[in-house]
């Protein structure tokens, strides 16, 4: 008798144990939802040749409107530049900034000759909000009387901004 009570005892832990098995379904269970990312990727091309015996300055601004809040920016900057050394003056320059809100800066180099390229991150962890600005302000000349090429700069900017939806 102590073994048949015994076994009724095992059986019965057994079946309420399996009970919460029993119909349970696996899909049923809700996901949890993990938030959408969207991106965009823009490029932006800054350039000038000069084309002047004395040195001069160009200055130009690039506004990039960002119409989303709490986004993450990477940016892969690539800087050419040609700046040959005159002999009446000193050799120009180009100088590349990127401004958060046309306020602070963020981010700045400045060039003479060959190429160099960068990547920066503004924000890596949704935290930016605002529109950045790309400046670039250069000085050079060019001699028409010497064999060597006018003072050039080419700046490849490729941005890549992610949301969440």
């Amino acid at each position: 008798m102590n073994r048949n009570l015994t076994a009724l005892i095992i059986t019965i832990l057994f079946i309420t144990t399996m009970a919460g098995c029993i119909g349970t379904d696996n899909n049923s269970l809700p996901a949890l939802m993990e938030p959408a990312i969207e991106g965009e990727e823009s490029n932006y091309t800054l350039s000038h040749q000069f084309n002047n015996f004395a040195p001069m300055g160009v200055g130009n601004t690039t506004q990039v409107v960002l119409n989303e809040t709490n986004i993450s920016i990477w940016m892969d900057i690539n800087i050419s530049a040609g700046f040959h050394q005159p002999i009446f003056w000193e050799q120009g320059s180009v100088n590349f900034s990127i401004l958060d809100e046309n306020e602070t800066v963020l981010w700045s180099n400045e060039s003479s000759e060959g190429q160099d390229n960068f990547t920066f991150i503004i924000s890596d962890n949704f935290s930016h909000t605002g529109n950045l600005t790309l400046r670039t302000l250069a000085d050079g000349s060019d001699n028409a009387t010497d064999e060597q090429v006018a003072d050039w700069y080419v700046i490849r900017v490729k941005l890549w901004c992610e949301w969440e939806a």
